[in-house]
């Protein structure tokens, strides 16, 4: 992955004990699980982002297909 750096952050108790259990009943550090909710996270905002743009550009196709038809009709006519 590259080189890991340590950092310090302000984290609400709740969350820490609840990360301290799992990380306990899944054999792993702290480090690890939130190491890999930022991945899932970075990949579900991916994800997010490529559905968007899929769905921006389906939108413009829609439109340009529905003009060429129109342009179309009126050749026709």
């Amino acid at each position: 992955m590259g080189i890991k750096q340590k950092v310090t952050i302000t984290i609400d108790e709740a969350i820490l004990k609840e990360i301290d259990r799992f990380s306990k009943s899944q054999g792993e550090s702290r480090s690890h699980l939130i190491e890999d909710a930022i991945r899932v996270w970075r990949e579900k905002e991916l994800e997010k982002d490529l559905i968007d743009g899929y769905l921006a550009m389906a939108q413009e196709d829609a439109k340009m297909a529905e003009n060429h038809l129109q342009a179309g009709m009126e050749v026709l006519k």
